[in-house]
C-alpha cells in the first residue's frame, strides 16, 4: 500500500513538474514570436525609409555665363526618334526634351494629381533678355522641339510656368513671370500647338529651386521657365 501511494505521488510530481516546463516554454515561444514580430516592425520600417530616401530632390548641374543665365549640363547627347518618325537632334540624355519624352511615352507614370507643384521640368536652354520677355535668340531650337514633342503627343495637355529670383518688388516679379510664360505658350501656338493644349501662369518668386536666393548662381537657378503635363 504505501508502495502504491509513493508511485502516485511521484506520478504527481511528474506531472507538476512537465506542466511548469510547459508553461516556460510557451513564454519562451511568446517572448520569440515577440522579438521576430519587433524585427520584422524594424525592417519593414527601415525599408519605408530606404525608400522615402530615394525621392531625394534631382540635383540641377550646371554653371554661370557671363551674362549671368544659368547653363545646365543636360549630359551626354544623343537623338530621340518620337512616335511620329520626326528626329530631335543634338539633345542631352538630361535635357527637358528627353525628361518630356519619357514621361509622355512611359505609360506607367501618371500625372499627380494631388499635388500640383510636382511634375515640373525646368526648360534648360530657354533664356531671355535682363528683365523683359524677350527670348534670346539660342532659345528658338528647344521651343520648337518641345512643339515636335507636343504635336507627336496630340492627346497631352501640357502648362507653362513662369519664375524670378526674389530681387526687386513682388509685384514686378510676378509680371515679369507671367510675361515669361505667355511668351513660350505663344511661340508653342505659332509652331502649330493648340491653345487647348496649352496654357500659362506665372509664379514670380515663388517656388525657388533654390530657396536661398542668397548667390548669383542660386538666384540663376530660380529665373527659369517650367513646363507640366497636365493630361497625358
Amino acid at each position: 500500500m504505501r508502495k502504491i501511494k509513493l508511485k502516485r505521488l511521484a506520478l504527481l510530481n511528474f506531472g507538476a513538474l512537465a506542466l511548469v516546463l510547459t508553461t516556460v516554454s510557451c513564454k519562451c515561444d511568446k517572448n520569440t514570436n515577440h522579438s521576430a514580430t519587433a524585427t520584422s516592425s524594424t525592417t519593414s520600417k527601415s525599408d519605408s525609409l530606404s525608400s522615402e530616401q530615394l525621392l531625394v530632390k534631382e540635383t540641377i548641374v550646371g554653371k554661370l555665363d557671363s551674362a549671368g543665365n544659368f547653363i545646365y549640363d543636360t549630359g551626354e547627347i544623343s537623338a530621340i526618334t518620337l512616335p511620329n518618325n520626326i528626329k530631335l537632334e543634338g539633345v542631352g540624355n538630361n535635357s527637358t526634351e528627353s525628361k518630356l519624352f519619357n514621361f509622355l511615352s512611359d505609360s506607367s507614370i501618371s500625372v499627380d494629381e494631388t499635388d500640383k507643384t510636382k511634375g515640373w521640368i525646368t526648360l534648360d536652354r530657354v533664356y531671355f533678355n535682363t528683365g523683359s520677355a524677350t527670348l534670346t535668340n539660342e532659345s528658338s531650337k528647344q521651343v520648337k522641339n518641345i512643339a515636335e514633342i507636343l504635336k507627336a503627343f496630340p492627346n497631352a495637355i501640357v502648362k507653362v510656368g513662369g519664375y524670378t529670383d526674389n530681387t526687386g518688388s513682388e509685384e514686378i516679379n510676378n509680371k515679369v513671370s507671367a510675361e515669361r510664360a505667355k511668351k513660350v505658350e505663344d511661340e508653342l501656338v505659332k509652331l502649330g500647338i493648340s491653345t487647348s493644349q496649352v496654357s500659362s501662369e506665372g509664379y514670380g518668386p515663388q517656388h525657388p529651386v533654390c530657396p536661398s536666393n542668397d548667390t548669383p548662381e542660386c538666384k540663376a537657378k530660380n529665373r527659369r521657365v517650367d513646363i507640366r503635363v497636365t493630361k497625358k
